[in-house]
């Protein structure tokens, strides 16, 4: 149940993105994951490491320590990433970054064997 939640938010999330015009400045809307991921490059890859491996105090945002504490929880994360992120300029990402961030960061993540 708690992986369909997560499934059904991460859709409203990249729906609502899209709509609120997470686009390119070519017009046209890229895949949510790519733009994810270039705006992750952009503004989070200096402190969590061009693969989410997380670099000296940033924590990784991939493997068992991120599964562990943000599995089932996509909401929460992408409070967290909306308030305090990222760390040397809280709250300057748009609320459509921040949902493409998540989106990245969640494909990035896929549920293990049995789940």
């Amino acid at each position: 149940m708690a992986r369909l939640h997560s499934l059904l938010l991460v859709a409203c999330l990249l729906t609502s993105a899209m709509a609120r015009g997470a686009a390119p400045a070519g017009g046209q809307a890229a895949p949510t994951a790519e733009r994810g991921q270039a705006i992750y490059a952009a503004r989070c890859a200096a402190c969590h490491g061009e693969r989410m491996e997380g670099i000296e105090d940033a924590p990784p945002l991939i493997g068992a320590r991120f599964d562990s504490h943000w599995r089932g929880r996509p909401a929460a994360l992408l409070d967290k990433i909306r308030r305090s992120m990222p760390q040397d300029d809280p709250g300057s990402l748009s609320p459509a970054e921040a949902e493409v961030i998540v989106a990245a960061i969640l494909e990035a993540n896929p549920a293990p064997a049995g789940r």
